[in-house]
């Protein structure tokens, strides 16, 4: 049986618009809640080089049916060409977290 929540990964560059997205994302109700984690180092090879860069990562706590329109809200709004975006389906973990999200997603629907 699928998961009813979600977990989206991205990166964006740029604190204050990553504060900015989550701010959207909650007023229109597709997302619980999001977490920036600030400026984590990238490491990857660039035309043969290894390369580091510093960017923010983004959690974005959902519920399932709402991914298409998360995903929807990064491509329209990132600035990068092929932003990355990774959906994990969870379980929210312990009890009393899960029933918090559940109350969080009834208030906010």
């Amino acid at each position: 049986m699928a998961s009813e929540e979600i977990l989206v990964f991205t990166t964006i560059g740029d604190r204050d618009m990553a504060e900015e997205h989550i701010s959207e994302m909650l007023e229109q109700g597709i997302i619980i809640s999001g977490t920036i984690f600030p400026e984590v180092e990238l490491v990857y090879l660039w035309e043969g080089k290894i390369t580091v860069d510093t960017e923010n990562k983004i959690l974005f706590k959902a519920k399932a049916d709402k991914y298409e329109a998360i995903e929807a809200y990064i491509m329209k709004h990132h600035p990068y060409m092929a932003p990355e975006i990774i959906r994990m389906d969870v379980s929210f973990g312990s009890p009393a977290y899960k029933a918090f999200v559940a109350d969080k997603i009834k208030k906010n629907s």
